[in-house]
């Protein structure tokens, strides 16, 4: 008989199998008959064929669940040349993202550029039509990537990277915002540290988006946007709270570190990897949509661009800032703004450059701001005074009268950008090329390729739009 037995199963066997569990085998002792060991091993035979054809049943079945799992959407299979601009197009998505177009349209990634498209450095023609405003947008697109990658553009290998790019990026800068949120809108840290704080509990949250109660409609137009948090029903003050937008736009671009001592000028910084010395008005809009955001009761930022708890339609708030920055960048109260942001931004230096389909119908708010706007560019009372000092006189470099998104000499690393400065200066004219991109380095370097040309004694900067055959002049 069996003096010493061991049972030959496993601890999770109950969980693992659904046949039962293994079969206790008795081991023979030392002392056992011939006949026992053979009574044993023939059961142990018994129990590995057993489990052998268990195995080939779970097998199968793992076979079927495999086929009817939801398969997971791959990357669009693209030629080899495309896939090599992987680095310089994802360096340029995310950048993208923040500074120029915060929800791009998923068919406009996908077009060509048409012959004759309405230049987006245009604010009279960029708004007028469905059609401008798409002509516009490709312009603006083709204009922001580098020549070599144009190609990509029509593919949905280049919608999906940039679509990817822009919702990492996005992501990332919020995670690092909420780190310093207290700071920037001087409240409390733990209402912004956690994303599903109550932040519609808090009285002062609720007065800077100008909500009260339980029944909360969001303004396109919150106390926020205003100095002082004093909303002017005329909105002739709005963007006035400037320096929101600048604190925002400096950690991002500077790292948060940069809110309480001056920018080490790492390599790693956005502003260094982008080439970025000077705000758009996507830029402003993206800052201004983010604040939102992050006082907003959404624990998480929404792909379709409507706040899943608040219901705020972020997408249609970004399209009618950045449209209206757009539309009055010439005045000398936005003028002033962006000065000021520059200057918190980037330093004194820098104060020397300066509706989508089945949106929400903002156009009585927006046309009403506008108009508070041209009225407010005319008079010195109402001006907003640039960040503690004032603006220097005139320089001999003429600045870009319109948004300026790509400015050439703007753009260019100091020492070109003085370089080119001088050959202006002595009457010769400059070529601008698109920016480039240091592969080893992942940075956007400047190149030049658009003309400067010098009448007189004042010189003329034109507009790089980045495409060959397409620089602007502006006077």
């Amino acid at each position: 008989m069996s003096h010493l037995s061991a049972h030959i199963s496993d601890s999770n066997s109950d969980d693992d199998f659904d046949e039962g569990n293994i079969e206790q085998i008795s081991i023979p002792g030392p002392n056992a008959s011939k006949g026992d060991f053979m009574e044993a091993v023939k059961a142990l035979q018994l129990e590995v064929q057993r489990l052998c054809a268990e195995n080939r049943t779970l097998k199968e079945k793992n076979k079927v669940l495999l086929a009817e799992k939801p398969k997971r959407k791959r990357r669009v299979e693209a030629p080899d040349e495309l896939v090599a601009h992987e680095q310089t197009i994802s360096l340029y998505a995310r950048k993208y993202g923040m500074t120029v177009e915060m929800f791009p349209d998923n068919e406009l990634l996908t077009k060509k550029l048409p012959d004759s498209p309405t230049p987006f450095n245009i604010s009279h023609d960029r708004y007028k039509t469905a059609a401008t405003q798409e002509s516009a947008f490709l312009d603006e697109l083709y204009s922001h990537f580098p020549e070599r990658v144009h190609r990509a553009i029509q593919s949905v290998y280049f919608k999906d990277l940039v679509h990817k790019c822009i919702s990492d990026a996005r992501s990332n800068e919020i995670k690092k915002l909420r780190g310093v949120a207290g700071d920037i809108f001087d409240l409390p840290a733990k209402y912004f540290a956690n994303p599903s704080f109550d932040r519609a509990s808090i009285v002062e949250i609720q007065k800077m988006l100008g909500v009260s109660g339980k029944t909360q409609a969001y303004k396109i137009f919150p106390p926020l946007l205003f100095p002082g948090l004093q909303e002017n029903m005329t909105l002739k003050t709005v963007f006035g709270n400037w320096i929101l937008f600048a604190k925002i736009l400096r950690a991002s671009l500077h790292g948060v570190t940069s809110l309480h001592q001056e920018p080490c000028g790492g390599s790693k910084t956005n502003a260094r990897k982008w080439n970025f010395q000077q705000v758009t008005p996507g830029s402003i809009a993206w800052a201004a949509v983010i604040a939102i955001f992050l006082l907003s009761p959404d624990s998480e930022f929404p792909g379709s661009g409507v706040g899943k708890s608040s219901t705020i339609s972020y997408k249609d708030l970004f399209f009618q800032y950045k449209k209206m920055l757009i539309m009055k960048w010439d005045t000398r109260r936005i003028k002033n703004i962006m000065a000021s942001i520059n200057n918190h931004i980037f330093g004194a230096a820098k104060l020397s450059t300066l509706n989508p389909a089945g949106g929400e119908d903002f156009s009585d708010e927006i046309n009403r701001a506008m108009l508070a706007l041209d009225m407010s560019s005319d008079s010195e009372a109402d001006e907003v005074p640039p960040a503690s000092l004032v603006l220097p006189a005139p320089v001999s470099l003429a600045l870009p009268e319109g948004p300026g998104l790509n400015a050439a000499l703007v753009n260019q690393p100091a020492e070109e950008a003085s370089e080119s400065a001088s050959r202006a200066a002595a009457h010769t004219n400059v070529e601008a090329d698109e920016a480039d991109v240091d592969e080893a380095d992942g940075q956007i370097i400047g190149r030049g390729r658009g003309k400067a040309k010098t009448r007189g004694k004042r010189a003329v900067a034109t507009h790089s739009n980045i495409r060959r055959g397409h620089s602007q002049k502006v006077t």
